[in-house]
């Protein structure tokens, strides 16, 4: 063993001719004058890998990563480093060459253009540069997403005679070659947004009748309802009965573009059994190279996906799906309304019982604070309290504004005393019309005269609002007190409610509502 020197290394790299060094600390290869920090006057190269592992964590020493597997695959990109070994700008590119997909996953928290992941569909490839971030940043970049320059095709030749009679389908067996169209006993799967045409060729001999044909067109495998744009092929008897030569005809043709992702295949019409031709005819599915039949645009990436509360259907990328990551809805000073019979969920996505019609639940599980509401009202012990058009403010328990706040009853008072028997359920005429449900502070007087006996007015279920007993022997008649009186009633629901009036026995009183005031019954809401 020998060793060489480290200053004959560079001594060597120096005198090389193919090797520039300019003063401001370029670097040159084939170049005397480099322009950038490293100016190469020639190809380059770096890493290739291909791998077939569904599972594979790009490294070091990845640059180019072909995925040549059979199955969906996932990959998983390096955790960023802070500090000393920060990668800021390492490339990574990958390829997938399968009709599989890719995900490309970034080590949590980070993401790739805020995103946890992304997805490269069959023959696509993306490259990612690292911004040399770390945490919850976006730590890589997509620079570029690309296509295989070849479009979907698939070609399909009979690989065995085929008896067939009128609604039967073509199942040709072999498939001769094919790009990122699946095929399974006669059904071809077509891609949403993706422009195709769609050709088929058919031969048949053994025919049961004489002058016996079929028809084939291409139709949805579905329903079995003919493509818009498809054409009529025949097969038909060119020989005498039974013909055993090959009948010859126009092919079945269609231009077929799907807004879903759609099975077609072909399927036959006619009279009698046949057989087709095991070695001649075939069916071709090709996509369609150029514009998305709007003005000629071209189309530059047919493989779209959609995600994270966006749908799919043709090229139309709408919102409309499941929202399965974070995300912020900023609308820039706009209202944000939700329309039709849907409801907003916020921490769950069940209805819970008793939310039928309910139209924003919050499940909060046993947490506290799950509502928070600041208009600047707010204030410690405060309730939310609504308005007469539903508009709702914080505001105290309590209503201050006793003198200035009372509603007075409704109707006509007349004098429910003058039987000549006791009893409840007595009608006075008058009612109070509460406006919500809580707590309410009555107030009311009268004067009564009479010999003994016992008065009083009151709301059934709710409880009584004046009442004086007989307070003497007499049989001489009295001004019954207490003349003024006040109560507190709690009401559970708004509405009308009649006053009734209850006396003891049939003594009838001598004097209702005289004195001064008169009658009055007034009520103020205090308390919800």
């Amino acid at each position: 063993m020998f060793k060489i020197s480290t200053k004959l290394i560079f001594a060597m790299i120096a005198l090389s001719p193919a090797i520039a060094f300019a003063q401001a600390g370029n670097v040159g290869v084939n170049t005397v004058n480099p322009g950038s920090t490293m100016d190469i006057n020639g190809s380059l190269a770096a890493n290739y890998k291909a791998v077939t592992t569904a599972t594979y964590n790009l490294v070091l020493s990845d640059f180019h990563v072909s995925y040549n597997g059979s199955s969906d695959a996932v990959f998983g990109l390096p955790p960023s480093v802070s500090g000393v070994g920060n990668f800021k700008g390492r490339i990574y590119r990958i390829k997938n060459n399968t009709n599989f997909k890719i995900t490309v996953n970034a080590v949590a928290p980070e993401t790739i253009n805020g995103n946890a992941s992304i997805s490269v569909p069959a023959n696509q490839s993306v490259e990612l540069v690292s911004t040399g971030l770390t945490g919850t940043n976006s730590t890589w970049e997509l620079l570029s997403t690309g296509t295989s320059s070849t479009g979907d095709y698939i070609i399909v030749k009979p690989n065995a005679a085929q008896s067939v009679s009128t609604g039967s389908d073509v199942t040709f067996g072999s498939v001769v070659a094919s790009n990122n169209i699946t095929y399974s006993a006669g059904v071809f799967n077509l891609k949403a947004g993706k422009t195709y045409v769609l050709r088929c060729q058919l031969h048949a001999t053994d025919f049961s009748l004489a002058g016996g044909f079929f028809v084939y067109e291409w139709v949805d495998a579905s329903n079995n309802s003919v493509l818009p744009s498809s054409t009529t092929g025949v097969v038909d008897a060119i020989n005498n009965y039974p013909a055993t030569s090959i009948g010859g005809q126009p092919e079945a043709y269609a231009i077929y573009r799907p807004t879903i992702d759609t099975s077609v295949k072909v399927r036959l019409g006619g009279a009698g059994t046949a057989q087709l031709n095991p070695t001649i005819g075939f069916m071709t599915v090709t996509e369609l190279a150029g514009g998305n039949g709007n003005g000629g645009t071209t189309i530059i990436n047919n493989n779209i996906t959609a995600s994270n509360g966006l749908s799919l259907s043709g090229t139309d990328v709408k919102l409309g799906g499941t929202l399965s990551q974070a995300t912020d809805i900023a609308t820039a000073g706009n209202n944000l309304s939700i329309n039709g019979t849907g409801k907003v969920l916020v921490g769950t996505n069940t209805v819970p019982a008793g939310a039928a019609s309910a139209k924003v639940v919050i499940d909060n599980g046993t947490a506290n604070g799950a509502l928070q509401i600041k208009d600047g009202t707010q204030q410690l012990g405060y309730v939310l309290t609504s308005d007469a058009n539903g508009l709702a403010t914080w505001s105290s328990t309590v209503t201050t504004a006793f003198a200035d706040n009372w509603t007075s009853y409704t109707g006509t008072l007349v004098n429910p005393f003058t039987g000549n028997s006791g009893g409840d359920n007595l009608p006075t005429g008058i009612s109070v019309n509460i406006p919500a449900k809580g707590w309410y502070f009555f107030r009311s007087g009268i004067t009564i005269t009479s010999t003994c006996n016992d008065y009083w007015f009151y709301i059934p279920g709710i409880g009584e609002v004046w009442k004086t007993y007989c307070g003497t022997a007499s049989p001489d008649p009295i001004n019954f007190v207490p003349r003024d009186q006040t109560r507190v009633l709690y009401f559970a629901a708004p509405g009308v409610y009649p006053i009734f009036a209850h006396k003891t026995n049939l003594v009838v009183p001598s004097g209702f509502n005289v004195g001064n005031p008169t009658f009055y019954l007034d009520f103020v809401k205090f308390q919800n």
